[in-house]
C-alpha cells in the first residue's frame, strides 16, 4: 500500500511548502500530494481558495498577483510554484497534483509537457486528481498518456464508473465514504483506490485489510511503520 504524504509531511512542517515536500522524501513517503491554484498563469502550491487561514495573507488567492504572493508566508515558509516543487523532488517520488483552484487546468495544460521533457518526469510519476472531473476530462483529451484520478467524497450509485469514463488510473475516496463494494468495483475496472486522509493506526490497518492501494497521511513515517507491523485483529466491519 502506497503512502502519499498529504500536502507534504504536513504533520511536521507547514503544509504544501518545499520544506514539507522535502521532509516527506526524508521520512520515506512513496509519494507526495499537493494542491494548485492559478495565479497569473502560474500554478502555486496552496490548499485553500482563501489565504487568511493558512498564510499571512488575506483574500482570494486567484485574485492576487505573483508579486503579492511572493511576500506571503505559510508557517514562515514561502508559497512555492509547482515547478519549484517538481524541480526540488527531482523525480524521487510520485507526485499527486490536485487541480483545485479556479482556472488552474489552463496553465496545467500548457506546462504539462515541460514537466515531462524539461524536468524529466514520466507520465506515471505524475498523478493528476481533482473534484472537478471536467478538468480531468480536458487533461485526458489533450494528453491521453496522462494519469488521472477523480476525487470522491460520496458513494455514487454507479460506484467507480466515473473513473472508468475518464480512463483514469485511480480513484481517490474520502475515508468516510469508502466501502467494500466501491473498492471491489474499482478493482474490477482495473483502477487503484487511494483513500484520504488517514492518520489513525486502526484506520490504516482496516484499509490495508480492505485491500486499498494507497493512503494519504499527514504523518507518512508513522503510516509506513503501521503498515510494516503485523496484527491479528479483524477489521471486516470497519467499513460499509
Amino acid at each position: 500500500m502506497l503512502v502519499f504524504a498529504h500536502r507534504g509531511a504536513s504533520g511536521y512542517a507547514p503544509e504544501n511548502t518545499l520544506k514539507a515536500m522535502m521532509l516527506a522524501a526524508e521520512l520515506g513517503a512513496d509519494a507526495v500530494e499537493l494542491d494548485v491554484h492559478n495565479v497569473e498563469g502560474e500554478l502555486l502550491v496552496f490548499h485553500d481558495r482563501q489565504l487568511a487561514h493558512k498564510s499571512t495573507g488575506s483574500g482570494l488567492i486567484h485574485r492576487k498577483t505573483l508579486q503579492e504572493i511572493a511576500e506571503l508566508r505559510v508557517g514562515g515558509e514561502p508559497i512555492p510554484t509547482l515547478k519549484q516543487v517538481l524541480q526540488a523532488l527531482n523525480g524521487r517520488l510520485l507526485v499527486n497534483i490536485e487541480l483545485k483552484g479556479i482556472g488552474c487546468v489552463a496553465p496545467f495544460l500548457v506546462q504539462y509537457p515541460e514537466y515531462l521533457y524539461a524536468l524529466g518526469y514520466r507520465p506515471e510519476q505524475l498523478l493528476i486528481s481533482s473534484f472537478n472531473h471536467p478538468y480531468l476530462r480536458q487533461v485526458k483529451l489533450q494528453y491521453p498518456e496522462a494519469h488521472v484520478a477523480p476525487l470522491l467524497a460520496s458513494i455514487p450509485e454507479d460506484l467507480a464508473a466515473c473513473a472508468s469514463a475518464l480512463n483514469a488510473t485511480a480513484l481517490h475516496v474520502d475515508i468516510n465514504f469508502i466501502s467494500h463494494q466501491l473498492v471491489a468495483d474499482a478493482h474490477r475496472r482495473g483502477l487503484k483506490v487511494n483513500v484520504y486522509t488517514v492518520d489513525d493506526a486502526d484506520d490504516i490497518r482496516a484499509l490495508q485489510q480492505l485491500g486499498v492501494d494507497g493512503i494519504f497521511s499527514n504523518l507518512p513515517d508513522k503510516a509506513k511503520q503501521v503498515l510494516a507491523e503485523t496484527g491479528a485483529e479483524n477489521y471486516s466491519d470497519w467499513f460499509e
